[in-house]
């Protein structure tokens, strides 16, 4: 039986070569061969590698959309992606014309609900 999968929305399987691209960060059991698995704000050996590649995604995407690095935001899920771009839009209105409103409604994924609040 072939599988279908219908829950793109709450995860996806990476493709391929995104998977290949980052298998070098999903850590190795020999801790010595790999220390691209550590925390990127971390000051060791691990989070120097980490933070490195993390760089040098952020310049690729950057590349490839035509932006520069420090215009790209990584974030960890769609929530927090929803909760970023929907502050930093009602704070920089707010700044620019005096706005303090957000005009949302009851369908709208609780995500958005919650940073509208």
């Amino acid at each position: 039986m072939t599988l279908i999968y219908l829950d793109h929305s709450a995860t996806t399987p990476l493709h391929p070569e995104v998977f290949a691209a980052m298998e070098p960060f999903f850590g190795s059991t020999d801790q010595r061969a790999n220390l691209s698995y550590g925390n990127p704000s971390s000051i060791h050996g691990a989070g120097r590698a980490a933070h490195a590649g993390l760089s040098e995604a952020r310049r690729t995407v950057a590349d490839v959309l035509g932006a520069t690095p420090n215009e790209i935001v990584f974030t960890g899920c769609g929530s927090e992606s929803d909760n970023a771009a929907l502050r930093g839009i009602a704070l920089a209105r707010r700044k620019q014309v005096g706005a303090n409103r957000i005009i949302t409604t009851p369908v709208e994924h609780h995500a958005v609900l919650y940073s509208a609040e």
